[in-house]
């Protein structure tokens, strides 16, 4: 009898412990605007519940795939992070965690700090918590860059503050019908390249008539109207006004632009030269 008194008891200690488990005061993943917070993951198996402890690096494999769990349910990934937090119990495991840590990244790392603990939940031996940035806000946060961008860079506003909106060097792809050609542009190159506009079409009026934003990439389009100040394609000044219409796909990478595709209605503005003689 007080054998199967005991069992019941130890049956009933169990069935309490794991509904304490499942109650534990946090959220596995807690959103805001534009950020999405990832609690402290650790290696437990989610389909047994146990932690994998075959050995340290497969440890940190399952607390990386559980990460890349909850970042797939929230439609994100890896290269979404912007902030990661390490909890280690022996720092000696610091270079298997960078190796392991290392393999779920295509290309660039989020910040991350690494912090030495005295024991962790689940006599675990690492634990890992992340904050990531939601596409959705990203996709808005280029659409307000490249409009920045046009409006004090491209209008020939500020044309030196093209630094502040280009990375280092940017691929620019010219769409030109009779034959594509692509260059490669500092944000010095393309501040003269502004500055060369000034000079064939004065201080010209630049609106944008249209912002799309998808992921990476930001369509605009523009009409830029101004005075005939220059030789244009072999057509010297006549002082006439001039009206461009453009379009270009920009590509952003770490919040500037690293690579553009531009169409300019040459035609137009052809006829327009012609019509001026």
């Amino acid at each position: 009898m007080k054998s199967i008194v005991f069992t019941l008891l130890l049956i009933s200690s169990i069935s309490t412990m794991a509904q304490q488990k499942e109650k534990l005061p946090y959220s596995k993943v807690k959103q805001t605007n534009e950020l999405v917070f990832i609690s402290g993951q650790i290696g437990q198996d989610n389909r047994t519940g146990k932690l994998v402890d075959d050995s340290f690096e497969a440890e940190v494999n399952q607390v990386m795939k559980n990460i890349d769990q909850l970042l797939r349910e929230q439609g994100l990934g890896f290269a979404d992070l912007v902030n990661v937090t390490v909890y280690l119990k022996n720092m000696d495991n610091y270079p298997v965690t960078n190796k392991v840590y290392s393999s779920f990244f295509k290309e660039g790392f989020p910040a991350r700090v690494c912090i030495a603990v005295a024991d962790l939940p689940s006599k675990a031996n690492i634990e890992i918590a992340a904050i990531a940035l939601k596409k959705q806000y990203l996709t808005l946060e280029n659409k307000e860059m490249v409009r920045q961008f046009l409006e004090v860079v491209r209008s020939g506003k500020h044309p030196d503050q093209a630094v502040k909106f280009m990375a280092d060097t940017v691929l620019a792809h010219q769409m030109n019908a009779e034959e594509e050609t692509a260059v490669k542009r500092t944000p010095q190159d393309y501040a003269a390249h502004i500055r060369e506009f000034l000079a064939l079409y004065g201080n010209f009026s630049f609106e944008i008539t249209e912002l799309i934003a998808s992921d990476d990439k930001v369509y605009a389009r523009w009409k830029q109207t101004g005075k005939h100040l220059g030789t244009i394609d072999g057509h010297p000044s006549t002082g006439k006004t001039l009206v461009e219409i453009a379009s270009a796909v920009y590509r952003l990478e770490h919040g500037k632009i690293a690579e553009y595709w531009i169409q300019i209605d040459r035609e137009g503005l052809g006829k327009q030269l012609e019509a001026s003689r």
